[in-house]
């Protein structure tokens, strides 16, 4: 039963919006000197993460009966009450955590809830704004990691390249539940380019260990394309589970620019427990 639940949230993906947390912290709120404050600040985002996947799941119980009837809701291990319930109390709890980080908090929190509720209920079937909302989501996810200082627009261009390559992994998976899109393929390369360009651009006077993380990052990025060659579900939802994988990269790439590299492999060691946990769950 406690499988179920935590396949029922996706679990291993939390610890991929913990990683956006630390990249708005170490770059701006770790200079306030409370540390004890990035507890809450990954409560949030860890609760509005795991609030986002149960309702997922509630709202798409019919769907789901057809296209994926493994999941824990179709199976009947785990009632829709039961799940809206959780879901909501998720939510909850993550807006009552905002209060103990202070006022910013509380706003991106509430703005990221109502992005959640919004895609869960009716945008997610509405193909560009369901993308768009997701990348604002995991945009605000890194500025809510710098909430506990005066906001700064620099802040904004570093979240950028984090909402560009969810947008890619987003279209790719809209089509994992049928298969192989070659417009979605495309569409995901291109975003995975710009999302790499605009990382050099902004970081381009790095040193040695940067690059190579960011060669990692290419690499694990792209070489799943040439690897997995089947044109199937299975395909693509290998793909996106090692794309969601790399976010801690990328985000620890962006920590390493602008913070350290102490700070940077913090932030790159969320990928071990996710993958880990990975090997019992699903991410998709």
């Amino acid at each position: 039963m406690i499988q179920s639940y935590f396949q029922l949230v996706r679990f291993p993906g939390i610890f991929t919006a913990l990683s956006n947390v630390f990249l708005g912290f170490f770059i701006y709120s770790e200079f306030v000197g409370d540390w004890f404050v990035l507890f809450p600040l990954l409560t949030i985002s860890g609760f509005l993460f795991l609030a986002g996947m149960t309702l997922n799941d509630y709202f798409d119980y019919n769907i789901d009966k057809n296209e994926r009837p493994g999941r824990p809701l179709p199976l009947g291990k785990i009632s829709r009450k039961t799940a809206l319930c959780l879901g909501l109390a998720l939510l909850a709890a993550a807006n009552i955590s905002a209060f103990f980080v202070g006022f910013q908090a509380v706003i991106i929190s509430v703005i990221m809830t109502i992005l959640i509720f919004a895609y869960d209920i009716k945008l997610k079937n509405i193909k560009i704004l369901g993308i768009l909302n997701l990348s604002s989501i995991r945009f605000l996810n890194v500025i809510l990691g710098s909430s506990t200082v005066i906001f700064n627009f620099e802040i904004i261009w570093v979240s950028i390249p984090i909402a560009i390559f969810v947008a890619g992994i987003s279209i790719l998976a809209k089509t994992e539940s049928y298969g192989y899109s070659r417009k979605a393929k495309i569409a995901n390369l291109i975003l995975v380019l710009f999302t790499i360009v605009y990382v050099v651009i902004l970081t381009h006077d790095m040193g040695f260990t940067h690059w190579l993380i960011l060669g990692i990052f290419v690499v694990v990025s792209y070489i799943p394309w040439m690897i997995f060659t089947e044109k199937s579900p299975k395909t693509t939802q290998k793909i996106v589970t090692i794309q969601l994988l790399s976010i801690p990269i990328l985000d620890g790439i962006l920590v390493m620019a602008f913070s350290n590299i102490i700070f940077a492999i913090v932030t790159i060691s969320m990928i071990f427990p996710a993958y880990i946990i990975l090997r019992k769950l699903y991410l998709t």
